[in-house]
């Protein structure tokens, strides 16, 4: 199971410097996004022609063939066949060579130095990881809007993240997304070197995943009234299981989210005795927050929620699992007499105590199982938060601050700056409701995702960021819009050393990234919009 060690910020940190100490040129005009923490340019160019071909080291073994997928990206970008060959060590001209070099410690596990040469180009890593972000530049270069067809610049290119969580949420509950755009928005994902893709799959709008134990919950939870039609849909384990295996080929972890105890309407419409008072619930047709949510005080509704995971962490690999934990309201515990009685036995004192006995309970579980328990911020105000519980901080930073310093690992997902469901400007923001205030692209530019009020001790829990894509207000049609292009900014925040990055510069590069983002099909966002 992969848990980033506790100096993996510090890690990151000094494959950096080692590559500032090199001494590239600053050039940035092949306006790669993100930013590579540097890269020398030189003169001439390396052109990619129907005779070049890909060779791959044999040591490089990775969930994805790196050579077909490279020479797929560049049949379609270039319209040129490349040929594969074995490659047994030693130069090749006109070439592009995938190498893994277990000695490169330096560049760590996402790392890569890409160099492109009068003869040909070689892609270096320290893992495969490497050598897939490698040729993510390499496509990047490929369709540069200034570049001849398949004439790459020359340059040498050494270059790490400086996170190691570089995430998207996608809200499948609210709106029900299909399979196939998922897995468009998981190549878009690897193409800006993002690496977590958090899927939303429960809430009480939908219900998403097929339980085998719990047929009621797609039969019935997965549906929903939209005036004289049934609205929603939901994803088989064994499509599931597809879309994890497509990310998994693409160094993308998928982290699935089953809400509880709050937003729980559409599992509860499919069993009512999930509810304190056992009644049936219509799954809503409004977005807010309502009062029915998951009874901590019935043993019944433990074995529900076990049974659910149980079937979760089989589809999902993810050392991960979140749990949701926000949005919870109390009023019907307060008048439950499980509840009550659940309460009495345990001495709590609050209904506040209650979820942080279920939130216990379901990480205790989670760890038997070997995974780790994710939940919003407010799982920090229930008590009995377990120190393996990552927590993920949206209400702003001050969650992000309260975890690191009481020893949590930390997400930084603060709605102000990362989430992409809320306006661009102020005319859109005109139409959305009054909570949603305007995150501009150069705000998204602004992100920290460590606050600097941190000691360096604690900074290093922060591991990284996710932007959010709440589905509410953005159905899948509206989504490229409001990704694009503010996940081109987010990503870089996520990738790039502080001193590489520039508001001006990135957005000259942007303007030729948008050709790029065309040729792909994505509907990003332009002032007028």
């Amino acid at each position: 199971m992969w848990i980033p060690k506790a100096n993996l910020i510090i890690l990151c940190a000094a494959v950096i410097t080692q590559i500032c100490e090199i001494g590239y040129t600053e050039k940035t005009d092949m306006a790669l996004i993100p930013i590579p923490a540097r890269m020398e340019l030189k003169d001439g160019v390396f052109q990619i022609k129907p005779t070049t071909a890909i060779y791959q080291d044999p040591i490089a073994v990775s969930p994805i063939d790196l050579s077909a997928y490279l020479a797929d990206a560049l049949r379609r970008e270039l319209g040129i066949e490349p040929a594969i060959r074995e490659w047994s060590g030693g130069a090749v001209q006109d070439a592009i060579v995938l190498k893994l070099d277990p000695a490169k410690t330096g560049l760590g596990d996402e790392g890569y130095r890409l160099t492109v040469a009068e003869g040909g180009i070689e892609i270096l890593a320290h893992k495969t990881a490497g050598l897939f972000y490698g040729i993510q530049t390499l496509r990047q270069l490929a369709a540069g809007a200034e570049t001849e067809k398949g004439a790459i610049p020359r340059v040498t290119i050494e270059d790490a993240p400086l996170y190691p969580w570089r995430g998207l949420l996608l809200d499948s509950a609210r709106h029900f997304l299909e399979k196939d755009f998922i897995e468009r928005y998981i190549d878009l994902m690897a193409y800006h070197k993002l690496n977590r893709l958090h899927l939303h799959l429960t809430d009480d709008q939908g219900w998403r995943i097929e339980i085998k134990k719990y047929p009621k919950l797609t039969e019935i939870g997965a549906w929903r009234n939209e005036g004289s039609q049934r609205y929603g849909g939901f994803y088989t384990q064994a499509e599931l299981k597809e879309i994890v295996d497509y990310a998994r080929k693409r160094f993308i972890t998928v982290v699935p989210e089953f809400e509880m105890p709050g937003h729980a309407t559409a599992a509860a419409a499919s069993y009512p005795d999930l509810l304190c008072r056992s009644e049936a619930v219509p799954v809503q047709t409004e977005w807010g927050i309502f009062p029915d949510v998951f009874c901590p005080g019935k043993e019944s509704t433990f074995e529900f929620l076990e049974g659910v995971l149980d079937e979760i962490t089989e589809i999902f690999p993810s050392p991960f699992i979140h749990i949701g934990g926000d949005e919870a309201p109390r009023d019907r515990w307060k008048e439950c007499p499980h509840c009550q009685q659940r309460m009495k036995e345990k001495g709590f004192k609050s209904e506040d105590e209650l979820q942080g006995y279920l939130i216990e309970r379901v990480a205790r579980f989670l760890s038997s199982k070997d995974r780790r328990l994710i939940g919003w911020d407010e799982i920090l105000d229930v008590g009995g938060l377990p120190k393996t519980a990552v927590v993920q901080s949206w209400r702003g930073m001050a969650g992000a601050v309260r975890a690191a310093q009481l020893g949590h690992d930390v997400i930084s997902s603060p709605n102000d700056f990362v989430y992409f469901d809320y306006p661009q400007n102020g005319q859109q923001a005109q139409a959305k409701p009054d909570w949603m205030m305007v995150t501009s692209l150069e705000k998204v530019y602004q992100f920290q995702p460590t606050p600097p009020e941190l000691s360096a001790g604690e900074a290093k829990r922060v591991w990284g960021a996710e932007c959010t894509m709440w589905s509410e207000h953005a159905p899948q049609e509206k989504i490229d819009t409001q990704l694009f292009p503010r996940i081109c900014a987010f990503t870089e925040v996520l990738w790039s050393p502080p001193d590489r990055r520039n508001w001006e510069d990135f957005q000259q590069r942007l303007k030729a990234h948008y050709g790029r983002l065309e040729k792909m099909g994505v509907n990003y966002y332009r002032e007028g919009n």
